[in-house]
């Protein structure tokens, strides 16, 4: 089957939840399928490089710049936002420099997972087009347009709740119900640490801002008696983390890394006892699977997203979203408690390999090969696939 994925960060190193997913299905699919990968070209990270997917590059534009020169030419600001700009630029643009035509020629399925996309690419190839639902976030103006608009017929989700979420917010009805996954050889709890601390260390991974939950686990560090060390991986709000750090006198046990590349972070999670994420609003987090896959017990919160993969008290512990009290009660119970701790990184180590990236990716190729006629599928094609797992 020849599958096409168009995201234009997923070859990226700065590439966000949606964009792996994307990666990591186009790195497996290319196992036994002819995968073309459309995003921009620069500095595509070797895991892509190094697979047999075809990248196929689509064009980069400074959305900045086009904001500008559109308020020039009409005189008040473009009423549309830079990140939306960028995104029908560059598919417009595509349409005339041959990557629609590349894909009308060498593609029978075209995967998209943002709406502006799905909108624009849905509607200028001659293809079946499939969207994929990775967030519950709202689309802006771009989910009412696309409602009347979208070509595309087809849909998955990444879990049950988000399947639900799609439908209620959006109307779509969610035709399959596609995970995402992690690479189990890559996260490995042998992995060697990034750092080395005499203290228990909390380790959270993720975008430094209130929503992730950053602010409650600072306060919660602060009401700890025993001495802890906290490591934060992410980008976002930093000075305002340190600022609060100052005010609560844990600065001297918070240690900010920035962003850290993706290939890099299971090193982080194998130095942490452990990762601690207490999210309010999330679909997957996916990091905490990661932490999950690299033996490190975790610390999260009690949304329908994440009881996809973690089950409280069984492999992990939630806590209510926002409750400081019971963040840092729970956390004292695990540093109290080493054996506890133990046990919970063992299962949750356990149950990371039923969400291996592979197989995810023979769901969604069972799922694409049910978008298509049976004659347009070739079904002779050589299998490069090796056995997974039940």
């Amino acid at each position: 089957m020849k599958i096409g994925m168009y995201h234009d960060s997923v070859g990226t190193k700065h590439a966000g939840g949606i964009a792996i997913y994307a990666r990591q299905m186009a790195i497996e699919l290319a196992r036994s399928n002819e995968v073309y990968v459309y995003t921009q070209g620069d500095d595509i990270v070797p895991p892509l490089v190094e697979s047999e997917a075809h990248i196929i590059e689509t064009p980069t534009f400074d959305s900045s710049t086009l904001d500008s020169r559109l308020t020039s030419l009409v005189g008040n600001p473009f009423p549309v936002g830079r990140q939306e700009l960028s995104k029908l630029a560059m598919t417009i643009w595509s349409s005339y420099n041959g990557v629609i035509d590349h894909m009308e020629e060498h593609v029978d399925v075209l995967l998209t997972f943002q709406t502006l996309d799905d909108l624009l690419l849905s509607n200028l190839v001659d293809i079946p087009t499939v969207r994929g639902f990775l967030s519950d976030r709202s689309a802006g103006i771009g989910s009412a347009i696309r409602e009347r608009y979208t070509q595309t017929d087809l849909h998955f989700a990444n879990t049950p709740y988000l399947a639900d979420q799609v439908a209620s917010k959006f109307g779509y009805e969610v035709d399959a119900v596609i995970p995402t996954g992690v690479d189990t050889e890559l996260f490995d709890p042998k992995v060697e640490p990034a750092f080395d601390r005499d203290e228990i260390t909390i380790l959270f991974v993720g975008r430094v801002v209130e929503s992730k939950g950053i602010f409650d686990l600072l306060k919660a560090v602060a009401c700890l008696d025993e001495e802890v060390h906290l490591r934060i991986v992410g980008a976002g709000n930093e000075e305002s983390v340190r600022h609060h750090a100052r005010k609560l006198n844990i600065a001297d046990q918070v240690m900010l890394d920035g962003e850290v590349a993706h290939t890099d972070l299971p090193s982080y999670y194998t130095a942490a006892d452990i990762f601690c994420l207490p999210t309010h609003v999330d679909s997957f987090a996916t990091v905490n699977l990661e932490a999950m896959a690299c033996g490190t017990a975790v610390v999260t919160t009690d949304l329908d997203g994440i009881e996809t993969y973690l089950s409280a008290g069984e492999n992990g512990v939630v806590v209510t979203p926002g409750d400081q009290d019971e963040l840092a009660e729970t956390i004292r119970e695990l540093i109290r408690d080493p054996t506890y701790r133990e046990s919970l990184a063992l299962r949750a180590r356990e149950r990371a390999y039923d969400f291996q990236w592979r197989q995810q990716a023979k769901r969604l190729e069972a799922f694409c090969t049910d978008v298509l006629p049976e004659k347009e599928v070739e079904r002779d094609h050589v299998e490069k696939q090796t056995a997974v797992p039940s």
